[in-house]
């Protein structure tokens, strides 16, 4: 009995032995590296051509595309509109998501700060008591295509014959060559606009000599409304298309 007992001591220290030694073997868990890479910030700069660097003192160019909104804008939501500076180096801002009646700003060859401004005084002037514009340069045109797309684009378009829509109503008209562009054809493709006096539109044209002549006044209400196409009035290289703002009476 006790060789028994003996034995079966030997047998329990030998087993906690080998189980120790067996423990003591095994790898300790791998430490965590301290070489972690520099994380990557947002101030980091990306050397692509395309890249804006500073989009606040950058001088825009004809196709930078914009992100814009208006806090105020009635359409609630917080998507943001894109707007692309056209070849005439112009931009056109809705002045709300809900209505395609927009504001022109000239924005090539200015800063951002300078569109941002101007822009926030024409729809106060007009539409808003007060606009708060968010606007920020989203994408910015390559070289090659300022180049060849922008300032002789520009160009190319400066030549052209066109008539030009101001006021309530604003954009530009190429005349194309060889066709006849009517009052008519202008008005039909403008935006709507609930302010604008379409019973009063003035066409200012100059003469030969380069003096104004009388202003010619059309019922544009009456000729699209009421088809009364004896009103319509062929447009010529220069017309100027002056669309006044409706008087509101408040008794």
């Amino acid at each position: 009995m006790r060789h028994f007992q003996s034995h079966f001591i030997h047998l329990v220290a030998v087993l906690a032995v080998s189980a120790t030694g067996t423990l003591a073997q095994e790898p300790a868990a791998p430490r965590k590296s301290t070489n972690q890479p520099p994380a990557v910030t947002s101030g980091s700069t990306n050397s692509s051509p395309d890249s804006i660097v500073d989009s606040e003192t950058r001088e825009l160019k004809a196709r930078d595309t914009f992100r814009y909104r208006v806090n105020e804008d009635p359409v609630g939501g917080a998507d943001s509109l894109r707007v692309t500076i056209n070849d005439a180096g112009e931009a056109l801002f809705n002045v709300t998501r809900s209505d395609s009646t927009y504001v022109t700003v000239k924005a090539a060859g200015r800063r951002l700060q300078e569109v941002r401004q101007e822009l926030k005084q024409k729809l106060e002037a007009e539409f808003y008591i007060r606009a708060t514009v968010d606007l920020s340069l989203e994408t910015v045109a390559s070289a090659n295509a300022a180049a060849a797309g922008g300032a002789a684009a520009a160009a190319a378009y400066a030549t052209l014959p066109k008539v030009v829509v101001y006021g309530e109503l604003q954009g530009s008209f190429v005349i194309p060559e060889g066709q006849r562009l009517m009052l008519s054809d202008v008005m039909i493709g403008m935006p709507k606009n609930p302010f604008a006096a379409l019973t009063k539109v003035e066409i200012q044209r100059l003469g030969t000599d380069g003096k104004a002549l009388p202003s010619i006044v059309v019922d544009v209400d009456s000729l699209i409304t009421k088809n009364n196409r004896s009103l319509d009035v062929e447009l010529k290289d220069g017309d100027r298309i002056r669309v006044p703002k409706k008087k509101v009476l408040i008794f």
